[in-house]
């Protein structure tokens, strides 16, 4: 039953409101001063109060405010008794919080008009007031869910080496979580990866496959796991976890130990840009796959491209939120981000342009960029303090056209041969070594490229335009890596022969490299190890490894 509080100094006037409240079905209390009105409100807890305007002591206009006070955020309705009709003492009424008026005498049927409107606006805000409770509450809930998920994803990502001295990033999500992902590694041979991830959507729906994406990159990272292998294990994981309208498109980039080589994985991220010391761009990493989490495992395609970098090239990453930016003529597009690149020697540069074009403008979509500079990375090769073994050994392995397609050799050469004792202290100069000559057994042997391309931005990407093609079409073929173990005298032989016509190797082995590049990769074994020849019109290259 809704309760009506009348405040009124005649006991005639109290008499008479009271018995017709009650007989329109009202509980009622009456008393006889503003004073006694504060005083019994927190026991009775009116849901109205009729006030009389003019009482001694506490008047009807002092006790309004205070009446409306003690209510709190549920409203109030308080209606004056009065038998004034002056214009400036009914505006009184309203500025000190009345809600309407009731003259005398008092009529019944206006009376009861009033009291049930005045009871249905206090329903309504009652039941706001209920709601507001509850949403308050809810809130209140959810953000301490999300600052316990803030918490573990931060935990998570404890070991992500964003402060790498050459790696600078921007992070702009659109809400609390980030459905961008930017993580990056130090890896066993002297190695950095960096992976840089969009997944479907935004906020914490979005950043849900962060934990087990970020699980798995940096348990393989530690492991020396190649990019291919990587990649092929979070899409097992996310096809696995997430729904099926949900997705990762990412880039993975591993930079050698030397700064010199660059492999990479992209799957629906927009091309990355290679941009030279001259700030002119010189390849894009495009996107070759589908998103991570699409495809089941037998289904997914982890083959991985590489490209060779000069020193001081720089590799700048950005998610699709960067394209998506407006511009002049609709959004930035890849076009407009290559523009946006030309006069921008750092990420500090690119960041004040991208905060430039956002001025005064609605942000679309997370936007996430990393500029990772392609220098040695300085990173100290993982140490094996074993001793090496005493049992001497020859590998060969052989690789024909379909294994050449889809698998990363190298890599798991080292990986395997890394287990033997003693191995772990040459496991990054073997990886350079290896990876130098089967590069070039690869693009000279079987593919036929011609290097000299590489002198300019429009031939570089022509020439690893035409290595994509070359290495999709090729259906005949073999590369033979040959490892001799000689514990007595501490060395490796290696040698890696291919099946390919044979070229010329002259410039090759000039004593340094020229501007362009050109030989780079074989004076980097030739520093690294003795005894280096070319036999058989140089389709096989031999060299000795100290240990």
């Amino acid at each position: 039953m809704m309760r009506v509080l009348i405040v009124d100094d005649q006991a005639a006037n109290r008499l008479l409101l009271s018995d017709m409240v009650r007989g329109f079905g009202y509980q009622c209390l009456t008393v006889n001063d503003g004073a006694d009105a504060l005083a019994v409100y927190p026991r009775f807890t009116p849901d109205l109060v009729l006030l009389d305007v003019l009482m001694p002591g506490l008047s009807g206009l002092a006790t309004a405010p205070k009446l409306k006070q003690l209510a709190g955020e549920v409203h109030l309705p308080i209606i004056f008794i009065t038998a004034l009709d002056e214009q400036e003492t009914l505006l009184q009424c309203l500025e000190a919080g009345g809600d309407d008026f009731i003259s005398k005498p008092f009529e019944p049927v206006v009376l009861e008009a009033k009291l049930r409107a005045h009871m249905r606006t206090r329903e309504l805000s009652s039941s706001l007031a209920e709601k507001n409770k509850a949403l308050a509450y809810h809130s209140s809930r959810i953000e301490r869910e999300h600052q316990i998920v803030e918490h573990i994803f931060q935990n998570s990502l404890a070991h992500n080496y964003l402060d790498y001295p050459n790696l600078h990033t921007y992070l702009s999500p659109m809400s609390m979580f980030n459905g961008d992902l930017l993580l990056a590694a130090p890896g066993p041979l002297g190695n950095i990866y960096v992976l840089l991830g969009d997944f479907t959507g935004h906020g914490l729906s979005a950043a849900v496959g962060a934990l087990p994406t970020s699980q798995t990159f940096f348990s393989l990272t530690e492991q020396g796991a190649s990019v291919g292998e990587i990649v092929r294990e979070i899409n097992k994981r996310l096809h696995h976890l997430l729904p099926t309208d949900m997705f990762l498109a990412a880039l993975v980039v591993e930079l050698s130990a030397s700064g010199e080589r660059v492999s990479y994985w992209n799957g629906g991220i927009p091309p990355a840009v290679l941009l030279g010391a001259d700030q002119r761009a010189w390849a894009a990493l495009q996107p070759q796959h589908l998103a991570l989490g699409i495809l089941t495992d037998n289904e997914f395609d982890s083959r991985v491209s590489s490209l060779r970098v000069s020193p001081d090239d720089s590799l700048v990453l950005y998610t699709d939120g960067l394209t998506e930016l407006p511009a002049e003529q609709g959004m930035l597009g890849v076009d407009g981000v290559r523009e946006l690149l030309q006069g921008c020697t750092n990420m500090g540069e690119l960041t004040a342009a991208v905060q430039r074009l956002m001025i005064g403008r609605k942000q679309r979509d997370d936007v996430s960029m990393a500029w990772l500079r392609c220098r040695p990375t300085g990173l100290k090769p993982r140490q094996d303090n074993t001793t090496p073994s005493g049992i001497p050994f020859e590998v060969k392995i052989r690789l024909h056209s379909e294994d050449i397609q889809q698998l990363d050799p190298v890599n798991q050469i080292v990986r395997d041969l890394s287990h033997i004792p003693g191995f772990g202290l040459v496991k990054s100069q073997l990886f350079t070594v290896l990876q130098e000559a089967y590069s070039n057994a690869l693009e000279h042997g079987l593919l036929q490229l011609d290097s000299s391309l590489k002198s300019t931005p429009e031939g570089f990407e022509q020439y690893y335009q035409l290595y994509q093609e070359r290495l999709q079409a090729l259906q005949h073929g073999w590369i033979e890596f040959g490892i001799e173990y000689c514990p007595a005298r501490r060395y490796l032989k290696l040698r890696v022969t291919d099946s390919g016509t044979g070229f010329s190797h002259a410039e090759l082995v000039a004593e340094e490299p020229t501007d362009d590049g050109f030989g780079r990769g074989l004076q980097l074994i030739r520093q690294l190890t003795s005894e280096l020849c070319w036999n058989d019109n140089g389709r096989t290259v031999e060299c000795i490894l100290p240990m």
